[in-house]
């Protein structure tokens, strides 16, 4: 018996030597790829704004009162704070993202309870090796947030205090971590209220309950004093524009976000209602599936549910999104599948199908037959998806800001008075060029840009026109920078064309440069 004890003691040793190796391994190629990509990454307006807001307010009630106009609570805005106490250089903040990015992924290596082909595949899809790696924003500390609530998620059966810690880091990275962060707490409130029909135990004690909920409740409520904008706001329509009447494309439009969010292929043709039609179908096959896979696991399937419905809902009456917002919605599916592999089968919902004859018996037989495979089909789609975004970045800029920067400082350029439109697109070059521009726009020099209703989108002649009261007062040279070929002229201008930089991705970060001057 001891002989058998010693080589079974060897045997999981050496098991967990190699997932050591494995681990290590994987994070290391995680870790180097990713940074030849962060570093080769040309940032853009979503990135460098918020690393102007921060650089360029000088107090904390001025760093909270530009916050509010971002959309964003408030946690990457302290952390880039901190950098620009030291630093001015934006790749400061490549750097800080690396690190949360590579956490996030050593973490999920680490702690996930799946075997190790889907961890790989997990860490190197679309989502962590790409939109949350290379474009240095809030969502990455949002993926890190759910990593570290599911890993601390068993020691609520002793006190919530590590769970509600990291609800309240949640809540405060983004708008859908927030979502899912209610989802998550909504849950384990149910999970509290039925313990005995679920066959829970808990031994935290009702004070540190209560201390945990505080945590929460005061988590939560920053979040959404930071949120909630203010009046004069017009980023997505500000406080006044909501989707409340019943619009069938729309809703349409709002479930394929599900299928964008899986599988990444993007529809056809969004223009026509019949190919969002299709994949609207696609897309609640796929939620049906998914929700299928946890109907065992009555708990997991009121989260994934519930989160799912937040979103959506969220989608339709606000925002469509992006690639990096409607991924959330395979975030949820990730994170179905980790709690419940903290949770026993319960056959409280499968008992109200006992003929096996039935259609909702076969249908839940049909995905306990195939639910690995499916799986795996979409982890494999979100690896196609991340290999190639993060190919085409390191061969396509994401955005010419850097290069055009690179450009003006080459021609020894950036001591000119410099002016640019459209703002939005030209706060990146600032970024660059750390100094900030003239922008028509808003009639004054800046550098990140709030999207309040006293800011005016401007044509070409606009800013001609404000161009031309700017030299009436400078008396000097004017370079201008456009994200648009300039096609007019004024008869008090000598406007000459400099360069064109539109090697990008983004298609309204390509820029134009004029030198301006006054007719003598």
């Amino acid at each position: 018996m001891t002989f058998i004890k010693k080589r079974s003691q060897d045997f999981l040793h050496v098991i967990r030597e190699n997932d050591r190796v494995f681990e290590r391994a994987l994070i290391s190629i995680f870790f180097i790829i990713g940074a030849i990509g962060i570093f080769n990454h040309a940032m853009w307006r979503d990135e460098l704004n918020g690393w102007l807001l921060t650089r360029d307010s000088h107090t904390l009630g001025e760093l909270i009162a530009n916050v509010k106009y971002e959309g964003h609570p408030l946690l990457w805005y302290v952390l880039l704070d901190f950098l620009n106490r030291f630093t001015a250089n934006p790749v400061a903040m490549q750097v800080l993202h690396l690190i949360i990015a590579t956490s996030s992924a050593y973490l999920f290596l680490k702690f996930a309870p799946f075997s190790k082909l889907p961890k790989a595949l997990f860490i190197f899809g679309y989502l962590p090796f790409y939109e949350f790696l290379l474009i240095s924003r809030n969502y990455a500390i949002g993926l890190l947030s759910i990593v570290l609530f599911c890993i601390v998620f068993e020691t609520r059966k002793r006190n919530y205090l590590w769970v509600s810690l990291s609800l309240a880091l949640m809540v405060n990275t983004n708008a859908y971590c927030l979502l899912i962060a209610i989802a998550l707490f909504l849950t384990l409130v149910a999970e509290y209220l039925f313990k005995n029909l679920l066959d829970y135990q808990t031994t935290a004690s009702l004070k540190n309950t209560l201390i945990s909920l505080t945590i929460f409740i005061i988590g939560i409520s920053l979040s959404i004093a930071i949120l909630l904008p203010p009046m004069d706001s017009n980023l997505q329509g500000g406080l006044t524009e909501w989707t409340v009447n019943f619009n069938l494309f729309h809703l349409a439009k709002t479930i394929t976000r599900i299928w964008n969010g899986y599988i990444l292929i993007l529809i056809p043709a969004e223009s026509r209602f019949l190919d969002v039609s299709i994949f609207a179908i696609f897309s609640l096959i796929i939620l049906l599936f998914s929700a299928t896979i946890f109907i065992r696991k009555p708990l997991i399937l009121f989260f994934y549910l519930l989160a799912n419905l937040e979103i959506l809902t969220f989608t339709y009456v606000k925002f469509l999104g992006s690639a990096r917002h409607y991924g959330h919605l395979y975030l949820v599916f990730a994170i179905a599948l980790w709690l419940a592999s903290c949770y026993h089968k319960s056959n409280l919902l499968v008992s109200c199908f006992k003929n096996p004859e039935s259609t909702i018996a076969k249908w839940i037989k049909l995905v306990d037959r195939y639910k690995t495979t499916f799986i795996m089909i979409i982890l494999y789609a979100q690896l196609v998806a991340g290999i190639v975004s993060f190919s085409r970045d390191l061969v396509i800029p994401y955005s010419a800001s850097r290069d055009t920067a690179k450009y003006i400082q080459s021609q020894k350029l950036e001591q000119m008075f410099i002016a640019g439109s459209e703002d939005f697109a030209i706060s990146p070059i600032c970024a660059y060029l750390n100094r900030k521009v003239y922008y028509p726009e808003t009639r004054q020099l800046g550098s990140f840009v709030l999207f309040t209703r006293q800011r005016n989108s401007l044509n070409a002649d606009e800013v001609l026109e404000r161009i031309s009261e700017k030299l009436q007062e400078k008396q000097q040279e004017i370079l201008l920078i456009l994200n648009y070929e300039l096609n007019t002229s004024r008869t008090d201008l000598k406007i000459s064309f400099l360069n064109k930089l539109t090697h990008a991705f983004i298609g309204n970060e390509k820029y134009y440069l004029y030198i301006v001057s006054k007719v003598s």
